[in-house]
């Protein structure tokens, strides 16, 4: 096992290296990957912030005081004001985990959701080009998505707040000239560490570990700025030690693939469930329609990966996006796949009592490049049986473009805004000058 200096030679290592793609042109097919990561993250975080935790959210006003002043960064609000690109990066993110829509790469957390609300906010406020904001988001998640496949959490240890939040203070120094290594350094020493345990529950304060994380990689500039100094060190000592451990050393100091970059690994979400639950959501929505009466009972023959997702939900909707059972239940009631679909209805839970789980030892010998779940159903009438190798969303099994914009008008749909005019002001990044004209849209309307 590599030792915590090796380690950090190799953390340096793999920083560097991610921020030669933002010294580059990217090519066409990355600058609109990663744009399409930007609208996907925007849309989810839309969605999210109609929830009603977000909305009094901005609105308090207590007597801890008011919301923070304006700004020059966008709240992912219909008629929101503009505010600080600490607040807005903090209040983004944290929608963005509401509804479990937000992208990801495995194994396994959510870059995206982590970096681009606060390298998004950076951008604005400063005036970036939508061609450095798309060359920094690419440099972030590369360092992102190569230490969650480096380090491999310990249970209960959840990926959220943590080490895709050290690529979002990368991106956010790349955007204003500062030292990438210095503000990952900050970043990393004060981590959130969230576990699953909230998740099990519907502790619905673990949505705000993305937005802290995200807003940390704001501040950490202006700490640098300030004279703070970090310690990369941190990483290897807490996530190759106390919450985890080094499984892939080589990730960090592995070439840079410029025509292909890590965030062209991702996945795309369709299903408002954990990602866990994706593939046997799939599974089900294969197979024929049958009357939920009729069902005897479910088996889920997945990955071991998966068995945190084991349990049965607690009566809230947080708890029931985080339950295979539930998730698999909800598909075979409702024979679809709306964000209603998958909130707590007692119902659902009833028929969730007769799904097992358990996990296939030639399944786990394909992961983490793919993820096969099988899916049986046992009715009065007979069996039905389906097997997915990978989620649809995948990048085995990408979204198109037009499946992408279907999602994102669906999330954004109803914020009294022109969803298709927003869609395709963020498509156009690369061509921007100033990113503080792409959400003009959402600002230009009543709030809601």
């Amino acid at each position: 096992m590599s030792s915590v200096e090796e380690l950090t030679s190799g953390v340096r290592a793999a920083i560097e290296q991610a921020c030669a793609l933002a010294r580059e042109p990217l090519s066409d097919d990355v600058r609109r990957h990663a744009a399409h990561v930007v609208a996907d993250t925007v849309g989810v975080s839309i969605a999210g912030g109609r929830t009603a935790e977000m909305t009094r959210l901005r609105g308090a006003d207590d007597e801890l005081g008011g919301p923070p002043p304006a700004g020059g960064s966008t709240v992912l609000a219909a008629g929101a004001e503009l505010a600080s690109a600490e607040h807005a990066a903090f209040h983004n993110a944290t929608a963005g985990g509401f509804l479990e829509l937000d992208e990801g790469t495995r194994p396994t957390g959510h870059p995206g959701m982590h970096l681009v609300p606060a390298a998004l906010a950076v951008a604005e406020a400063t005036h970036r080009s939508g061609a450095a904001l798309l060359g920094a988001v690419v440099a972030g998640y590369e360092v992102s998505s190569r230490l969650l496949a480096v380090f491999r959490l310990r249970p209960p240890t959840h990926p959220h707040g943590h080490l895709a939040g050290i690529g979002g203070a990368v991106a956010v120094a790349l955007l204003l000239d500062e030292d990438p290594l210095a503000a990952a350094a900050i970043a990393a020493t004060t981590p959130v560490v969230p576990v699953w345990n909230a998740c099990y529950v519907g502790a619905t304060a673990r949505n705000t570990a993305m937005g802290l994380a995200a807003q940390t990689a704001v501040r950490s500039i202006r700490l640098l700025r300030a004279g703070f100094t970090g310690s990369i060190e941190s990483i290897p000592a807490l996530f190759g030690g106390l919450t985890g451990q080094p499984v892939d050393d080589a990730a960090l100091r592995e070439p840079v693939e410029h025509a292909r970059p890590r965030i062209l690994r991702n996945y795309f979400k369709r299903h408002s469930a954990c990602a866990l639950t994706h593939g046997a959501i799939d599974a089900v929505l294969s197979l024929p329609a049958v009357p939920v009466t009729d069902i005897e009972s479910v088996e889920i023959h997945t990955v071991g990966n998966n068995l945190k997702l084991d349990r049965q939900p607690a009566p809230n909707d947080l708890s029931a996006r985080f339950s295979l059972p539930y998730a698999v239940a909800a598909a075979l009631t409702h024979r679809a796949s709306t964000v209603e679909t998958f909130d707590y209805d007692p119902d659902v839970a009833g028929l969730a009592a007769k799904v097992a789980v358990s996990a296939k030892p030639e399944f786990d010998r394909r992961w983490p490049d793919h993820a096969p779940t099988e899916v049986v159903v046992r009715t009065s009438a007979g069996t039905l049986s389906a097997v997915v190798d990978d989620p649809r969303g995948h990048h085995h099994d990408p979204l198109s473009s037009d499946e992408l914009r279907a999602k994102f008008v669906g999330l954004v749909g109803g914020a009294q805004v022109d969803e298709t005019a927003l869609w395709q002001r963020i498509l156009a990044l690369p061509n921007v000058d100033d990113c503080s004209e792409v959400l003009r849209p959402l600002r230009a309307v009543s709030p809601v």
